[in-house]
């Protein structure tokens, strides 16, 4: 029977250290209509001031299009994939989520 032997790691290379990148969390807060930027508009989207309606788990979901973001339950998100999140409670589009896509 061979006998293995374990090999060990040179002395003369130096190991890199790790980088540590730090991530500001994401914040669901509400923002203020005013503070937001206004972006350029996708035309995926539909018309300002409409409504998208959705039935998500037996419940009525209505989002309101705004100038600035989306409307939800009285919360203003910046963009309509958040505020889908915020509904389902996991990462997701939010023009798939809503049937947006073209």
């Amino acid at each position: 029977m061979k006998k293995t032997t374990k090999k060990s790691a040179p002395k003369n290379k130096s190991t890199q250290p790790a980088v540590l990148r730090v991530v500001s969390p994401i914040t669901t807060e509400e923002t203020p209509l005013e503070n937001l930027p206004v972006r350029p508009r996708d035309n995926r989207l539909p018309a300002l001031g409409s409504i998208i309606t959705k039935t998500y788990r037996g419940k009525t979901i209505e989002v309101k299009v705004l100038e600035n973001g989306f409307e939800y339950e009285g919360k203003v998100f910046k963009s309509i994939s958040r505020a889908a999140m915020t509904i389902v409670k996991r990462p997701i589009s939010g023009y798939v989520f809503f049937g947006l896509t073209k």
